[in-house]
């Protein structure tokens, strides 16, 4: 398939390439020193730019966290959209864990993931974007657990919200201990949440049967 034509002018693209560059720029400078201590000034040395030229694509800190979480947010629906499809949810909705934490596990992503929970706690503009990001995931991910529930799959006694909230925390749980524990590697860590979820979400009469 051919690709779709890029409508943007000369000058659209090379706004939206600035703006690439500066929050890959601030990506780098916010894992060294993390979103509270670091500032604009860390972020234009990073970009190479002059706090003139930086501050007429984003105005603050808080601008630059949004956009960072905007970029990724956006290609959420794209990412979980299979889950909708899948013929085994569970089995989906494992892969789709495992792929998040294999995300967050690079080396260029190291630290932003309780960088932004850490600073989503003291910082309501953090915390106000942060929660919009996560109810658009859960809103999804309750979507596909109905659905493994209408397909027997799932346990339809449970609450699907509050099993969603449940299998977001223990994923960001799993997450923060490889993060905090990097000899507690994924390859060991996996199985066990694997065996907890399929328990967890497995119907009354299929977990009396194991």
């Amino acid at each position: 398939m051919d690709a779709l034509p890029d409508d943007r002018g000369p000058r659209e693209k090379r706004q939206e390439d600035q703006r690439r560059r500066i929050l890959d720029a601030a990506i780098r400078a916010f894992a060294h020193g993390g979103f509270h201590a670091t500032g604009m000034q860390a972020v234009c040395a990073e970009a190479g730019m002059s706090p003139g030229a930086l501050y007429r694509y984003f105005p603050s800190k808080e601008a630059i966290i949004e956009a960072i979480v905007e970029r990724d947010r956006a290609d959420i629906p794209a990412q979980l959209a299979p889950l909708l499809e899948a013929e085994n949810v569970v089995d989906a909705l494992i892969e789709s864990a495992h792929q998040f934490l294999v995300g967050n596990l690079k080396p260029e992503s190291l630290p932003l993931f309780p960088e932004l929970f850490a600073e989503a706690i003291r910082n309501p503009a953090v915390r106000r974007i942060m929660t919009g990001c996560d109810e658009e995931v859960g809103e999804i991910i309750v979507r596909v657990v109905e659905r493994g529930m209408a397909k027997g799959q799932i346990d339809p006694s449970l609450d699907a919200r509050e099993a969603v909230r449940f299998l977001m925390a223990a994923t960001d749980g799993v997450l923060m201990r490889l993060l905090m524990e990097p000899g507690a590697e994924l390859e060991g860590l996996m199985p066990m949440y694997e065996r907890s979820v399929r328990r967890f979400l497995a119907p009354v009469a299929a977990e009396a049967g194991r």
